[in-house]
């Protein structure tokens, strides 16, 4: 059997996915100002599984200056699809609106300042994927509404479950009929934090 890599963090950090200066510039404004993103590799993934499941409908919980908005809108524009990016705060909407907008991606993502707990409840729309990344205390009570929301063979990402207010949800999904899931904890360059929990889970 063969040995790991040595060091494989180091090794792991060496095979970031290429990015754009949009993206990295991005990236260098997150440390800056301190702004937790996705990173790299976790907005890589998100495309990749988004073009995998031929996702058209995709809704974003949480989108900040919109660094894992750009590779969803990726998988939209390959389909032909919208992505819904919902973000609470009004000036991080405005920042998202305008990085996607430099991204050349515009036409395929409506960013929307609104309170996702209170907007879910009042939406009857079906996705095929939804990414999550709110305030890890809410995951809980906006799972009844991405059951609801997601279609049967859709997909749900939850990010950031390695944090401590995450454990309800992350109990709760395990337990629940309704998905085959599956979380991981992994080592996740440029990611905040770089050591976390992905939760991946598809509706069934």
């Amino acid at each position: 059997m063969s040995e790991m890599t040595p060091n494989p963090e180091a090794y792991f950090r060496e095979l970031l996915p290429v990015r754009s200066p949009l993206l990295q510039s991005m990236e260098e404004e997150a440390r800056r100002e301190d702004i937790p993103i996705v990173g790299p590799v976790v907005g890589e993934m998100l495309y990749v599984l988004a073009r995998a499941t031929g996702a058209a409908r995709i809704l974003e919980l949480g989108t900040a200056t919109g660094y894992s908005a750009i590779f969803l809108a990726e998988a939209c524009a390959a389909t032909g699809g919208l992505l819904t990016a919902m973000e609470l705060d009004e000036a991080m909407a405005r920042r998202a609106t305008s990085n996607l907008a430099n991204a050349g991606l515009a036409q395929w993502v409506e960013v929307t300042c609104v309170n996702a707990l209170e907007a879910l409840p009042q939406m009857g729309e079906t996705f095929d994927f939804i990414f999550m990344d709110i305030e890890k205390a809410d995951y809980l009570s906006m799972l009844p509404h991405c059951t609801r929301m997601v279609r049967t063979g859709g997909m749900l990402v939850a990010d950031n479950v390695g944090f401590a207010d995450a454990v309800p949800f992350n109990r709760a999904i395990v337990a629940d009929p309704s998905w085959r899931n599956v979380s991981l904890y992994a080592f996740l360059p440029e990611h905040a934090p770089e050591k976390d929990g992905l939760c991946l889970a598809v509706r069934v």
